[in-house]
């Protein structure tokens, strides 16, 4: 969390919720949802979804709200390369590697396959092992992709009993997408009706499925995290708060 005082005087801009998109270089960036407030000062903060979002006092000018984000390069990259940590893992997709699977560890069985079609190229799980039967030669990027094929289909199959029971908000989601997410582990957007969840939900125990699932209902009736929200989603999951925090530690 950070907070910088401005001075005082400035003409109000009032405009409407905004975004940002900082740079952080080698081409790295982080949208920031600026909101005006009646604050005194310019507050930028980690969400609960683990989104980015700048309180800007009205009597604070849009050049000074980009002159602090601009300043917040080094904090900003600090939070992303924790939840970088958390949410997009450090494996080499080596043989031997260690693989998180819906909160246990699991040994990442690599089998080299000279010849193998890419479209024949499949991971899946065998006991205590993750087994990546893979073209020869295939690199980092192309390992990730074939066992994030099996983590979406495992997301699929959990999702579909959470979408029904948290149909308990009374809305339904027109769409819902599964994708890698850089700094977030859910995504609501209520104009068009789409979810978003993080394939590295595959990576927690299932209770924070459960969680962000319930989050992201709420937020089709309240977009920020005010109390409003809070209040309804605790009236569904009372234990929204402790999972929150359970969730964004590196250990959960």
């Amino acid at each position: 969390m950070k907070s910088m005082g401005v001075t005082r005087g400035v003409p109000a801009t009032r405009v409407p919720a905004d975004s940002y998109r900082l740079d952080l270089g080698a081409g790295r960036w982080v949208e920031v949802r600026c909101v005006r407030k009646k604050v005194k000062y310019l507050r930028l903060r980690v969400c609960g979804d683990g989104s980015f979002a700048l309180s800007v006092p009205w009597h604070c000018s849009r050049s000074q709200a980009v002159a602090f984000l601009e300043a917040q390069h080094g904090w900003v990259a600090t939070q992303l390369q924790r939840r970088g940590e958390r949410i997009g893992g450090t494996s080499r997709f080596e043989d031997g590697d260690t693989v998180a699977w819906w909160g246990r560890q699991m040994r990442l069985q690599v089998q080299p396959v000279p010849g193998l079609a890419k479209n024949r190229a499949a991971a899946r799980i065998e006991g205590q092992d993750m087994v990546l039967r893979i073209e020869d030669g295939a690199d980092l990027q192309r390992r990730a992709q074939v066992i994030d094929r099996l983590r979406k289909k495992s997301l699929e199959v959990r999702l579909e009993p959470l979408l029904a029971r948290w149909s308990a908000f009374g809305v339904q989601p027109r769409t819902v997408a599964l994708r890698r997410m850089k700094s977030r582990w859910g995504s609501c957007q209520p104009q068009t009706g789409k979810l978003c969840f993080n394939l590295a939900l595959s990576e927690r125990d299932p209770k924070y499925l459960n969680y962000v699932v319930a989050h992201e209902f709420a937020h089709f009736f309240h977009p920020d995290h005010g109390p409003a929200f809070h209040a309804l989603l605790e009236t569904h999951l009372p234990e929204e708060r402790r999972l929150r925090r359970e969730l964004n530690r590196s250990d959960a």
